[in-house]
Order: structure tokens, then C-alpha cells, then sequence
């Protein structure tokens, strides 16, 4: 069969790259390195910097390929020149940590035109560990340290390539010895890692301000929370403590808006000072029905917000952000001092059943009952009408509400994913009576403004409603596709009470939250969310949210109190920080110990074929052949035939030299090795019988 022309072109390519020089060999693994180190980096990095290092080790590889002579010293200095310049145009610095990544990746490609002696590719070796150091920065996630686990066995080759002897040696056995290394390193990783002291936080806690804010705001608009239905990122993770609240219950209570401009909602403006003077929660809080005791893992957000199942009694306490305090504002929204811009963790007590707001004033709900003059004429002239009939048939406020409920439910609204935008005023008018298509903050906005034209105090509270759980690990998983818009209304004796219309529109979004959309509308489900429920797809999924699930518990949050814990159940007790430094030196001393002691093994440790023929120089010694290191099986053959043996022991010894030679030049068979090292133990066997002849 003839090849294919693409077959023959990859092994020509492959026998040109194995026809290059040694040094030219190197120089591409080399690069290749830095290439899979600067991937995960060319994200926080300026489009020109990208350019500028792929330019740069794409230049290095095209001249070890042609075996061209390195740039002169000169250009280098121009482009590092450039580099500087760009970066302080860029960041107008070049101090911190974007900018420093920016040069060290140009560092990078300028560092592998100009390695022209050992330590020119030393400096290179402490760039490309630096860079691996450097990503840590960005993120700490499992997918992020498998990279660069691969990353560092990359440069460990390479520094091993740079010490090998002149000549091929395949790469498989540099990667061998590589895998050596590290499991060696492996253990003392590991017991630094579990018993070095903790003193408060995390070990790997790295807040990034700059980073990208994502989630809900505090405002909101028509369309603002259907974009995060397509976004499948965790949010957050809960592990509960007991009975789980059915579906319909999980409300996770998030930024409550109040002002409203006709276009958009937003939340009252809290500042910092405010929120470290404000008292905790409301104090007409009444809790109604038995607790849920739970525990939340919350993502990074850049936002202050922290989510609670509505709702708690009182503010947790974070346990990964350092010297950062949560307080709980009036409207049950839970605050934190500054952004959550970490993994963090908390404890919380939540009744899901609850009643607050009982003892506020008129004055109080001026905010919730205001509205835009001009706006939605149709919509408040249809609440005015609600309010006025409830009441000619002795109706109270409560039953105006429940009719408007009604109405969402009797008349032909439709729940979708992309109800297409709302643009100019009259925006609530044209959704109630024109189109009546739209998402959850479509629903929850007419509501809270028929409320207030009726004369009842309302607003729309922003968060998450359902989640599902992880069968592999029992955690309960929120991600921002669950984002939801509810309202609240209030009712003079009995606070402020929830009111969900897109319930009303479509039950299954509260009871099974997640496969509505992708249920009614498969084509635009695939196309936006993917085909996250077949079984297949969703049991990857699980299988990844629980892998990150425990490196987010055991390593990044592996704090003062998991390594408690963790000693605990090792029946440690509750050794201080001095017992724990002492424990960690013991521990490493001991895992040096074994190192050093495996280290001296492998070095005396002598090949299977020189113990065989060793021992049979030692018997040949015993009948009276002198033999040395340095004879051959050949020369010891000679030096037998020579000797007074009796020919039967000769024949044997010359028979037994033979075949350890043969044993070990002739190529071995096609099975693995398997009767090769069969071979050599008859071989060895046969050497114990000649000796007890």
C-alpha cells in the first residue's frame, strides 16, 4: 500500500528532526517548553506582548532548525528596548505583577536568542521556573497545576539534557529519569505541605483585584440576568448538614434592588463606612419552621456579595478572606467589607420559612414605592385597576397580590431563555401586553411595578434559585445559569413577603431548576448551554466539579483549621505551632533520610548480567583461574582452555561464557523481555550447580 502524502510528508519532517545536530535537538525541546509554559499566561497578556514572545521563540526555533547563527547583541538590545517601551505605554510601569509578566515572557524569547554558553542556558532554566511560578498567580485551579506539573517536568528534562553527555540519548529515558526525580521529591512536597504551620487563611490565598467581575451587580436590567443562562461556571457549592429543602425552597438571596429609572433597577448605595456601622440583620427577624445548617464554598467573584438560602438569621463568618467581615443589611442581603476576589468559605444557619420587616414604618418604604413619572402608562393604569376592584369587593392588599399572581398564571405569558430585547420606553408595557415573552427579570420587574401602582411597597430581589446536586461527592452545586429574579411586597402586620411570577408562568423553574429551557426549546438549549444533561456529558461534568470540588477543600483551602481537623483524625490532637514545626522538620528530616538511603541503594545497585557474571569469575577464582574486572568472557574462554581443569568443567565454564555473552550482545526477543529474563536466571542457576560440582 502506498503511503498517503500527508504520511510522507510527517516522516520526512520526523527524519529531519532526527538528523539535526544534538544542540539543535535541545534548542527546539527547549522551546517547546517555554511554549506550553506561556500558554496559560497569553490570557493576561497585551495582544503585542503575545505576539512579540511567540515572534520571538518562533525566530529561536527557525534558526536551530536551519542551524543559523544567533541575532547579534545589538538587535537583542533593540527589542529589549522596545519591550520596555511597550510596557510602560501599556501599564506605565514596568513594577507589578502585570507588567512583570509581560517582560518576563519577552524576557523569555530574548534569553533563548542569545544562549550561547552554559550559562546563558542556566539563566534560561531560572527564567522558565520563574514562569512556571508566575502562572500561580493567575490561578490556582487543578486544571492550572496539572499544566504546570507538565511545564516543570519539561525544564527538569531539559536541565537533565543540558547535563548528558555528548551524544542521542532517547528521550524517553530523560523523561524516566525526570518521573525519578519528581516522585523522589514527591514525599517532602506532601509532608510540607500537610504539617507545615498554618497561622490564619489559606497557604495559596493570591487576591486578584484586576480580575474580571462576574455574577450579578448590584442593578439590574431587562436581559441582564438571561445573559448569565448560558454561563455555566460554579458560583458556589454547598454541603448540607442534615435534610436538604425541596427544590422549590432554595431561594439563594442576593443583592435586593430598589431604585428604578425606567431602564434599570439598581440597589440603594451602601458604602463601606456604612456597612462596618450598620447593626446585623434586621431585628424583627421571625423564624418560622426548623433550621438548615449548611456550608458554602464561594467562588471568586470580584463583588462583595455573599449568597445564603433565604434566609439567615445573622452574618457568617469568612474563613478564606483575611481581615474581611461580613454584616447583614435590613433587606437580608449579606455583604462583605471588601470584594470576594478568593475562594472562601463559611458556616450558615438559614430557616426557609421566616418572616422580617414586621415593625417598619411608612417612612421607611418610600424607595419601594416610587416610580418614574411618565413611564409604562398601560402597566400602571392596569395595577390602579387590580387595586381599585380588589378593594369594591372588600379585598386587601394581600389579594391584589395574589390576583396579579393570577394573572400571570391564567393568561397566555411565555417563560424563554431569549425572549429578544426590549428596547425604548414603555418597556414593562410592551412586555405585559404586547409580546408577553421573557425571562425571570422580565416577570419579577411587572410585578414589583404593578405592585407599586396599586400602592403596595415592592422589589426585586436578585440570586440564585434551585442548583443540583453531585451524586459523586453529595455537594449541592449553584452555577450562574440558576441566576433568578424574584420580588418582595409588603403587607402592613405580616412583613415583607416573596412572590416568584415566573413560578406562576412556569412551575417547573422552581421545581426542577435547569432542564425547562433546554427541555421546551432543544435547539436553542444545545446552542446556548450545551447538551449538559446526556449522561455522558453530565457525568464528566460531576466527575470535574468534584475533582475541584476537593482540591478547592484540601489544597486551596487547606487552612489552620483543615490542618486541625486533618491532625485530629491522625490523633494528633491540637499541637501548637511550635509542636507543628518541630513534627514538620522531624518529618522532613526522615523523608531526606529515605531519600538519601534510596539515592545510595540505586548507586551501588549492579546490573542483573554483571552479578551473573561476576559469579561466575568468583567460582572460576575458587578452582584456580585468576580472573579480574577487565577480562572478557572471550579472554577468560582462552585462559580455560589453557588451564588443567577436567574438560567436563571446561566445556561447562566455556559453554555458561558463551551464553551470558550471547545473553547480552545478541537482540532479545520479540516478548517483551519476558524470556530474555528467563534466560538469565537459568543462566544464573546454572552457574550456582557449577559451583557445587
Amino acid at each position: 500500500m502506498l503511503a498517503t502524502p500527508s504520511r510522507g510528508r510527517r516522516g520526512l519532517w520526523i527524519a529531519d528532526l532526527r538528523s539535526l545536530p544534538r544542540g539543535a535537538r535541545d534548542t527546539l525541546f527547549l522551546i517547546v517548553v517555554a511554549t506550553i509554559t506561556l500558554i496559560p499566561l497569553a490570557a493576561h497578556m497585551p495582544a503585542w506582548a503575545i505576539a512579540g514572545s511567540a515572534g520571538l521563540l518562533s525566530w529561536r526555533a527557525f534558526l536551530a532548525w536551519r542551524s543559523r547563527p544567533l541575532p547579534p547583541r545589538w538587535l537583542l538590545a533593540l527589542v529589549l528596548m522596545l519591550a520596555l517601551g511597550g510596557s510602560m505605554l501599556q501599564f506605565h510601569t514596568i513594577f507589578g505583577r502585570d507588567p512583570g509578566v509581560t517582560l518576563i515572557s519577552l524576557l523569555l524569547g530574548l534569553k533563548a536568542l542569545e544562549t550561547r554558553n552554559r550559562r546563558d542556558t542556566y539563566v534560561l532554566f531560572y527564567l522558565g521556573f520563574f514562569a512556571v511560578v508566575v502562572n500561580f498567580l493567575y490561578s490556582q485551579s487543578a486544571l492550572s497545576a496539572a499544566w504546570m506539573v507538565v511545564a516543570t517536568s519539561g525544564w527538569v528534562t531539559a536541565l537533565i539534557n543540558a547535563n548528558l553527555p555528548v551524544g542521542q540519548p532517547p528521550l524517553t529515558q530523560r523523561l524516566l529519569l525526570t518521573g525519578k526525580l519528581l516522585a523522589l521529591g514527591t514525599p517532602t512536597m506532601i509532608l510540607l505541605f500537610v504539617l507545615f504551620p498554618r497561622v490564619s487563611g489559606p497557604l495559596w490565598a493570591l487576591p486578584d483585584p484586576a480580575q474580571s467581575v462576574s455574577g450579578l451587580s448590584d442593578s439590574m436590567d431587562a436581559g441582564s440576568i438571561a445573559k448569565l443562562a448560558s454561563n455555566d461556571s460554579v458560583v458556589f457549592r454547598v454541603q448540607f448538614h442534615g435534610v436538604r429543602p425541596p427544590q422549590r425552597d432554595l431561594y439563594w438571596r442576593g443583592p435586593v434592588l430598589t431604585e428604578f429609572n425606567g431602564r434599570q433597577w439598581s440597589a440603594q448605595h451602601t458604602t463601606l463606612t456604612q456597612i462596618a456601622s450598620r447593626p446585623d440583620g434586621p431585628h424583627d427577624f421571625h423564624a418560622d419552621g426548623p433550621a438548615v445548617h449548611y456550608t458554602v464554598t464561594l467562588e471568586p467573584s470580584q463583588q462583595p456579595f455573599v449568597f445564603a438560602l433565604d434566609a439567615p438569621k445573622r452574618a457568617p463568618v469568612l474563613k478564606g478572606l483575611i481581615q474581611a467581615h461580613v454584616v447583614q443589611l435590613p433587606t437580608l442581603t449579606l455583604l462583605a467589607s471588601r470584594p470576594v476576589s478568593q475562594l472562601t468559605r463559611y458556616d450558615l444557619t438559614s430557616y426557609p420559612h421566616f418572616a422580617y420587616g414586621t415593625d417598619v414604618w411608612a417612612t421607611g418604604l418610600k424607595a419601594d414605592i416610587q416610580l418614574p413619572r411618565g413611564d409604562n402608562p398601560r402597566t400602571l393604569a392596569f395595577g390602579e385597576n387590580v387595586a381599585r376592584k380588589v378593594q369594591r369587593e372588600g379585598g386587601t392588599k394581600f389579594q391584589v397580590a395574589q390576583a396579579v399572581l393570577q394573572m400571570f398564571r391564567s393568561e397566555p405569558f411565555r417563560y424563554s431563555l431569549d425572549p429578544g430585547v426590549y428596547r425604548g420606553p414603555n418597556q414593562i408595557d410592551h412586555f405585559l401586553f404586547d409580546r408577553r415573552i421573557g425571562f425571570c427579570e422580565h416577570y419579577a420587574q411587572a410585578f414589583v411595578v404593578l405592585m407599586r401602582a396599586a400602592g403596595i411597597p415592592a422589589r426585586i430581589v436578585t440570586g440564585y434559585q434551585g442548583g443540583r446536586e453531585n451524586p459523586i461527592d453529595r455537594t449541592w452545586v449553584v452555577r450562574q445559569s440558576d441566576a433568578h429574579a424574584w420580588a418582595e411586597y409588603w403587607i402592613a402586620g405580616r412583613g415583607w413577603l416573596r412572590a416568584d411570577p415566573t413560578a406562576m408562568v412556569d412551575p417547573s423553574r422552581v421545581d426542577r431548576s435547569g432542564f425547562t429551557l433546554a427541555a421546551r426549546e432543544p435547539l436553542l438549549g444545545i446552542l446556548t448551554l450545551g447538551p449538559r444533561d446526556t449522561a455522558l456529558l453530565l457525568r464528566l461534568r460531576n466527575l470535574s466539579d468534584a475533582f475541584n470540588n476537593a482540591w478547592n477543600q484540601w489544597v486551596l483551602d487547606y487552612g489552620q483549621s483543615r490542618q486541625s481537623a486533618l491532625l485530629r483524625t491522625l490523633g494528633m490532637g491540637q499541637p501548637d505551632w511550635r509542636q507543628l514545626s518541630a513534627l514538620a522538620i522531624a518529618a522532613l528530616s526522615a523523608a531526606l533520610s529515605l531519600t538519601g538511603l534510596f539515592l545510595v541503594w540505586e548507586r551501588r545497585k549492579v546490573h542483573p548480567w554483571e552479578a551473573a557474571y561476576a559469579a561466575l569469575r568468583k567460582r572460576l577464582a575458587q578452582m584456580g583461574i585468576k580472573t579480574t574486572v577487565a577480562d572478557t568472557p572471550e579472554g577468560l574462554e582462552a585462559r580455560l582452555r589453557q588451564s588443567g581443569l577436567s574438560p567436563a568443567a571446561i566445556t561447562d565454564a566455556c559453554n555458561l561464557l558463551n551464553a551470558l555473552e550471547r545473553w547480552r550482545y545478541a537482540k532479545p526477543p520479540d516478548d517483551n523481555g519476558k524470556r530474555h529474563a528467563r534466560t538469565l536466571v537459568e543462566l544464573r542457576l546454572a552457574i550456582r550447580r557449577l559451583r557445587l560440582q
